[in-house]
């Protein structure tokens, strides 16, 4: 192989796959890395996924360090002329890890990250050199980290969150951090929070819906001995951050020593390479509860009653953010328009000039495609440009719709969403849940539940509710619903009764 040319990581959160991806970078090669295969997935799938990975990145060789594959993919490969490198490689010292990996031209090309493919097919982001030291730079001095710091963190090391956050800046800073494997999190979610007692943790970052799953499964017996004190960062992002997990997380955890002043949300995309904006340490969430008659005119207007949005804080040092209009006019505070992002952090390019449609970086500005707002220098995100739901010439965002129909019984938490599909003269709203048990007695009972707490919330109920078993809506590796993939599901038939 020559140096530039793409490898593909397939590895779990584990030291093979630090040592893979360091190992590649030391060689001039460009790491791509890519979940590995799921127990879940039929080996035609992982097949399947891995024929098109290897399509689009060009890659020649693919590193299966503690990630075996059935016999049939194994000789489809070979006979691609894909070499297979098995052998879990030898980790460098630490030492000499700090020392050599950013060893690199900053023009040069760290990684190709994929984005999570929430709104669509994921991307392929490269990432240069200075991109990532300029991340960690700001980050590092926005969240006030020192070599006292200590990292933890349960998330895949193939996403931007965990490699940027858990690997790299921790190397570059001289840091310990300690990986719990993902699936131990999942399988029980006290682990996450015991690890953060016995090590000292005072940084972690999660998805809003782990802060809520822990909060709902920890025990009593689970918390005793557990001590939250030293943790002062303890990032939300990913997803939308609701003030309903927040205020469970706080509350649950607070004899433990956990502080409110710890949860801080932010923002932030590959794109960027990961972090844009973030509340302060000991700031805490801060949440408005805006007018949803103003909300629909694109105006963030504060009320007593209406939809929760969080801040997702300040922008980094070095990064700037603006909102503007549809024909690239920035907004005054509190007018909803698209959030654009400039600062050295943002990408070189998409791995394929395909996967660039709709791309724009104009004068070092990085559309993003995320509607938001700001007030004075606080970051508010509200939704995505693409998956905005129009009903009589209004905007509407689906989280709240989907925030209203998980707060009905039956409904299984942080598993519904909405949509809309065109219809004869005019857009059909679908909401499809989970039911939270396989009794499908209630289902009558849920959906006009579902649909009464829809209208509460917006002012029009859905045109229909789609209730369905657990683990069908289709998800990324990372947990986001995927919104695109969803309305295929519904428009192919897929969710049609038996």
């Amino acid at each position: 192989m020559r140096p530039g040319d793409p490898i593909v990581l397939l590895a779990h959160s584990s030291s093979a796959f630090i040592a893979s991806f360091l190992g590649a970078q030391e060689a001039g090669l460009l790491p791509v890395p890519c979940p590995p295969p799921d127990p879940l997935e039929g080996g035609r799938r992982v097949r399947e996924r891995i024929r098109e990975i290897i399509a689009r990145t060009g890659a020649r060789a693919i590193v299966l360090a503690d990630t075996p594959l059935d016999a049939e993919a194994t000789a489809a490969l070979v006979v691609a002329g894909v070499s297979l490198v098995g052998e879990t490689p030898r980790p460098l010292p630490d030492a000499a890890m700090r020392s050599r990996t950013m060893r690199r031209h900053p023009d040069g090309l760290a990684y190709c990250q994929f984005t999570s493919g929430s709104g669509g097919r994921a991307k392929g982001v490269l990432l240069d050199h200075a991109n990532l030291a300029a991340n960690i730079r700001s980050m590092a001095a926005g969240l006030s980290l020192t070599r006292q710091d200590v990292f933890v963190t349960w998330l895949p090391l193939f996403h931007d969150m965990g490699l940027v956050a858990y690997v790299l800046m921790p190397l570059a800073l001289g840091c310990p951090a300690h990986i719990l494997p993902t699936a131990v999190f999942i399988k029980r979610p006290a682990s996450w929070l015991q690890l953060m007692s016995r090590a000292g943790g005072t940084l972690c970052a999660a998805p809003n819906f782990a802060y809520a799953l822990c909060a709902r499964r920890v025990s009593d017996d689970e918390c005793v001995g557990l001590d939250l004190s030293r943790w002062r960062i303890a990032s939300n992002g990913s997803e939308p951050v609701t003030s309903s997990a927040v205020t469970a997380f706080v509350d649950r955890f607070a004899a433990c020593g956990f502080r409110a002043g710890a949860m801080l949300p932010c923002y932030g995309l590959a794109e960027a390479t990961l972090c844009v904006t973030t509340r302060r340490p000991g700031e805490g969430a801060w949440f408005e509860t805006l007018s949803q008659e103003q909300l629909v005119r694109d105006l963030a207007k504060p009320e007593s009653s209406g939809s929760t949005v969080a801040s997702a804080g300040r922008p980094l040092p070095d990064v700037e953010i603006a909102v503007r209009d549809s024909g690239g006019r920035p907004l005054p505070d509190r007018h909803v328009g698209e959030i654009v992002v400039r600062s050295p952090s943002v990408m070189r390019g998409y791995l394929a000039s395909a996967e660039s449609e709709g791309l724009s970086i104009a004068d070092g500005w990085l559309a993003t495609g995320d509607l938001g707002y700001t007030v004075e220098d606080e970051l508010f995100v509200v939704g995505r440009k693409k998956d905005l739901i129009i009903r009589m010439g209004r905007n509407y965002y689906p989280a709240e719709l989907e925030d209203a129909a998980t707060t009905v019984p039956g409904v299984r938490a942080g598993r519904a969403v909405a949509f809309s599909v065109s219809a004869a003269d005019s857009e059909r709203v679908i909401i499809a849940v989970e039911r939270a048990s396989e009794d499908r007695a209630a289902d009558e009972a849920v959906r006009t539940a579902v649909r009464s707490a829809v209208f509460s919330k917006v002012r029009f109920p859905p045109d229909e509710v789609v209730l369905l078993p657990r683990g069908a809506l289709p998800l990324t590796t990372s947990g986001k619903v995927m919104r695109p993939e969803a309305r295929r599901l519904y428009e192919t038939g897929a969710w049609a009764e038996p």
